[in-house]
């Protein structure tokens, strides 16, 4: 058991997902000077804006699947790499770690301690990464305070932006559709800089570990 190939795998999914993520931001202002050049500077006719909302819906479909691909992967890539750099930590025989490699994943999925906890597991794992007879007092990056801003920042602007979408039924104005695309560019820029710190923090763990590896029977 290694920590190699999750964490090549993890960092090739935090690259797709900016990417992605700059892709989506492009594809909300496109929307944003649509609505605004339809309904605000009457450029179009009613014929020629169908046309160009048709294209604007497609790219939306696309990009959407796109994003939800990326951040389906993250997120089963990234809870894994969790769980394999905790379980390093623990095979190592490091003492006085508090948080199992299991709970490391598991605390997400816990209401209101998914506030705190992820963020005291992944700082632990990092301490611990060190592999120091004193590691509690190793201190963290200030990368650890942005990653986790940007983390909750963006997650809560996303949900208000999905449920301001599904509020809208059919009838809505251009105006709320552009609030909403603003919300969601902003999430996007928070979510790219999250996977920037969140990869500053793999990098360190990772090279802290590389030269550790288990057989797979001592994980049970």
């Amino acid at each position: 058991m290694n920590n190699h190939l999750i964490t090549k795998s993890v960092k090739l999914c935090l690259y797709g997902l900016m990417a992605v993520c700059f892709i989506n931001i492009f594809s909300n202002f496109m929307q944003i000077n649509l609505m605004n050049d339809y309904f605000v500077k009457d450029l179009y006719s009613e014929d020629v804006y169908d046309v160009l909302a048709e294209k604007n819906d497609s790219r939306v479909s696309i990009v959407s699947g796109l994003y939800f691909i990326f951040i389906f992967s993250s997120f089963f890539l990234i809870g894994r790499w969790f769980f394999v750099s905790a379980k390093l930590n623990h095979l190592l025989g490091i003492k006085e770690l508090n948080i199992s490699p299991r709970w490391s994943v598991g605390w997400y999925f816990i209401p209101f301690a998914n506030l705190v906890m992820p963020y005291r597991s992944l700082k632990e794992t990092f301490k611990a990464s060190f592999n120091s007879e004193e590691w509690q007092n190793n201190r963290v990056p200030y990368d650890f305070p942005i990653w986790w801003a940007t983390f909750l920042i963006g997650n809560g602007l996303s949900n208000v932006s999905l449920r301001m979408y599904l509020k809208l039924g059919e009838t809505y104005t251009h105006e709320q559709l552009n609030q909403i695309s603003y919300i969601d560019i902003v999430a996007d820029i928070l979510l790219i800089i999250n996977a920037i710190f969140l990869l500053r923090i793999v990098n360190i763990i990772y090279n802290n570990q590389k030269d550790k590896s288990f057989q797979l029977h001592q994980e049970n």
